[in-house]
């Protein structure tokens, strides 16, 4: 992404990323050569990664 121009009134980007599921709740993401687990607690999944929501609640700290 390229820092706006004063007169322009917009911005866009674009964010690409791929997703597999590992069994049960366990995904696996690849971003920008990143690599990215989730799963969920209990009952759901076996706690091995965070929750998909705690990467969204991270993401607003951010």
């Amino acid at each position: 992404m390229t820092a706006p121009d004063a007169d322009r009134k917009s911005v866009s980007a674009t964010v690409r990323a791929n997703a597999v599921l590992l069994g049960g709740m366990k995904k696996q993401a690849q971003a920008r050569g990143f690599t990215i687990m989730c799963d969920e607690g209990p009952p759901l999944g076996e706690n091995t990664a965070p929750a998909p929501m705690t990467y969204f609640a991270v993401s607003i700290l951010f």
